[in-house]
């Protein structure tokens, strides 16, 4: 049965040959060849890239914070989710390989009236296996299930974007925070030393010693720094309650670990251009949809080819009459369908395919492009930010030795208490501004660490599960 039906094959696939097109190339203006160096400048480490680099901060608090991030984050856990999915629908499309085999059993009670009028009673039951199996010649079924694998695999990926973000959101956001403590303590400081001018100025203005302009001017600076506090206040909160939700809880008081000035930028290793599509998450997810289009593209190829099918019964059949004995019933065959006339939907699915195909190659070449401009723009960030940090220090300790002589100028009398409080605005402002730098230094090494593909651990099981699937194996 199984060689008549084979016997078939040749002759309908040289039919319908003529009908199956041609894979198309992927667009050749969609291929991308990586630099052999970056265009920014940037003094990396021999440092190995390390999968929990955020240690490397060496603050106990923000490891803790990172635990519960991971175990508790909702977009980490609906990533996880989106995976389940993912493997149950391989696992659906994998069972075409395998024959089905199904159980029935009936039975049958029947009166009837024989032909010398006496009244039988006759009970029949059938217990039967009935098996089935697609012989899949052309690989349609393998490639739908190569498809639904590598699609598996790109959700793992996607889950690894995800949990990456989640930390470095974390790590940034913990930053964040320090610094508007920084900036909190700064104008604490700076309203006790604004207090200490206005109760002094009040004490001269009380014995005539200066004019109410003095004084009105230290009650305007106190006023403009004790204004400032509450902002503060409001950033601070509302950052503890991002990070709050980032760890997956209400919103509640944060723990405090190491100050801004204590944290201590990752070191970042050594990486080429070409090693980032390989340490990116996002780029190998986008390189495993796109070897899942290629599989589904193979998989419409062969629906112009014929599908063979093998069919199969066995079955016992129990009598009270008018045999008693048990009688073996069974049955097999098997069929073959070939395409003639589909209305072009076969065609239409084919060239959907091919669609499909396309976007994926361009979709690759548009997150791996996207991924050397991120890289690139935070090497310029950090470079720029440290020129800035180091000139703002310059200009924090000229505008301080500024304003020790400003006030001495002033208690000596050469000059008015304008040129103090000039001093004091810029230095304030300054302080503020490089701790500002200081943080957002500290987050573009976190986003550069980010962008280099950090934080996720290169799985080696996943790697193999890639080229298990390229050889077909189930």
């Amino acid at each position: 049965m199984r060689n008549s039906i084979l016997k078939l094959i040749p002759w309908l696939t040289i039919v319908l040959n003529g009908c199956i097109p041609h894979i198309p190339a992927p667009p050749k203006e969609a291929s991308i060849n990586p630099p052999s160096y970056w265009h920014e400048k940037f003094i990396f480490s021999q440092y190995n890239k390390d999968a929990q680099w955020w240690r490397q901060l060496n603050d106990p608090v923000l490891n803790q914070l990172i635990t519960e991030a991971l175990a508790f984050n909702t977009d980490v856990a609906l990533a996880q989710t989106r995976v389940q999915q993912a493997l149950a629908q391989e696992h659906a499309l994998r069972s075409a390989l395998l024959p089905s085999v199904n159980a029935s059993a009936g039975t049958t009670r029947q009166k009837s009236l024989n032909a010398f009028g006496v009244t039988t009673i006759n009970r029949v039951e059938q217990p039967t296996f009935q098996a089935a199996y697609e012989l899949d010649i052309f690989g349609k079924n393998r490639n739908n299930w190569k498809s639904a694998r590598f699609n598996r695999l790109a959700t793992q990926m996607a889950a690894e974007s995800i949990r990456l973000s989640v930390i470095s959101a974390t790590v940034k956001s913990y930053i964040t925070l320090r610094a508007l403590d920084e900036k909190l303590k700064l104008l604490e400081q700076t309203l006790e030393a604004r207090q200490r001018e206005l109760k002094i100025a009040f004490a001269k203005s009380n014995v005539g010693y200066t004019s109410n302009l003095e004084l009105n001017q230290a009650q305007a600076e106190y006023a403009a720094t004790l204004q400032q506090i509450p902002l503060v206040q409001s950033s601070i909160s509302q950052q503890e309650h991002a990070l709050s939700m980032l760890t997956g809880h209400t919103s509640s008081k944060i723990e405090r670990g190491l100050s801004l000035a204590e944290l201590r930028a990752p070191l970042i290793p050594d990486i080429l251009p070409s090693d980032l599509l390989k340490n990116r998450p996002d780029i190998i997810q986008s390189s495993l949809l796109l070897a899942a289009s290629d599989a589904s593209l193979a998989a419409a190829q062969a629906q112009f080819l014929p599908s063979v099918k093998i069919n199969a019964a066995f079955g016992r059949i129990f009598s009270t009459a008018p045999i008693k004995e048990p009688v073996n019933v069974w049955s097999i065959g098997g069929s073959v369908l070939a395409p003639i006339f589909e209305g072009g939907q076969i065609k239409a699915n084919f060239d959907l395919n091919v669609a499909r195909r396309n976007e994926a190659v361009w979709n690759y070449r548009k997150i791996v492009l996207t991924a050397m401009k991120e890289v690139e723009d935070q090497l310029s960030t950090g470079f720029r930010l440290q020129e800035q940090e180091q000139a703002l220090q310059i200009e924090r300790d000229a505008i301080a030795s500024a304003l020790h002589h400003a006030r001495n100028r002033y208690q000596a009398g050469y000059s008015s208490y304008l040129e103090v409080l000039d001093s004091q605005r810029t230095l304030l402002s300054v302080q503020s501004l490089l701790i500002q730098s200081k943080a957002d230094y500290l987050n573009s090494q976190v986003s550069l660490y980010q962008a280099l593909g950090g934080g996720w651990t290169t799985s080696a099981n996943q790697v193999q599960q890639s080229k298990h699937v390229e050889t077909g194996n189930p």
